[in-house]
């Protein structure tokens, strides 16, 4: 493997990882809405298939967001 191969490999990573960043942001400012419109957090586990602990994880980062 070559330097440029190198650099090339870690660009694409790192396109990823901001795509998948921007993916979580808007994932977490759904479930933040659904929990404003009253949705529990075992109704929004169904409906996106994260766990409830998750939601809940989210719920508390929405306190200090």
């Amino acid at each position: 493997m070559t330097s440029e191969q190198l650099r090339k490999v870690e660009a694409r990573y790192q396109r990823a990882s901001a795509r998948a960043e921007g993916a979580r942001a808007e994932r977490n400012a759904a479930v933040r809405a659904a929990l404003d419109a009253g949705w529990t957090h075992a109704r929004i586990a169904e409906a996106t298939g994260l766990t409830r602990g998750r939601v809940g994880q989210i719920a508390m980062n929405r306190e200090h967001a």
